[in-house]
């Protein structure tokens, strides 16, 4: 069992207070961890100006990469742009996987999933509360599911927020495959994270 197999693929965020770097620590069903997820190249200056920045309510890039016990696996990139978020998938040599655009959509979180030249993989389908989220392939079929997890008392007091992702199918084909399993982490990083 691996990171890109694990069905169920649990994503944790560690409880801790003012704190603002991206951590993230995956399981299987059985609670064994198998990949760790931090954010790198986040210096002294960038912690202020993030800090800076978020008290104008303005959200920050931020920078993942996926490693486990082979390594880094994937990197994961929010970028901000005019009050939606793209979020980049590469592979660590960094080829593309391909990226999840967000939706602009009023009452519900939306994303496009999309190969690495821009063409259509498929949707995520977030609901008002944006606790449940359907993960459908190009033609509209559910393939995934992000549950965002009823929080403990320990989340509740803190920032931290935990999601599970069930696979449909055993096997997808590439690059969605990859991108269901970043999906898990990409939507805290764009909806939750920093905020």
């Amino acid at each position: 069992m691996d990171f890109f197999s694990a069905n169920p693929l649990l994503v944790r965020q560690p409880k801790r207070f003012f704190v603002d770097e991206s951590e993230y620590h995956c399981f299987d069903g059985h609670g064994r961890q198998l990949a760790h997820v931090r954010e790198e190249g986040l210096d002294t200056g960038k912690r202020i100006a993030r800090h800076l920045a978020a008290s104008y309510g303005v959200s920050a890039n931020r920078r993942v990469v996926v490693h486990d016990g082979r390594g880094p696996r994937l990197t994961i990139e929010k970028q901000w742009s005019w009050m939606t978020a793209t979020t980049t998938v590469q592979w660590p040599d960094g080829r593309p996987v391909g990226s999840i655009e967000q939706d602009v959509a009023f009452f519900k979180a939306g994303f496009g999933l999309l190969d690495p030249w821009k063409r259509p993989l498929g949707s995520i389908k977030g609901d008002f509360f944006a606790r449940d989220f359907r993960i459908n392939d190009p033609g509209g079929h559910e393939v995934a599911r992000v549950d965002r997890r009823v929080p403990d008392l320990g989340e509740l007091l803190t920032s931290a927020d935990s999601y599970a992702l069930h696979h449909r199918y055993p096997t997808l084909p590439e690059p969605l495959r990859t991108m269901v399993v970043a999906s898990a982490i990409a939507i805290d990083l764009v909806l939750l994270e920093g905020r």
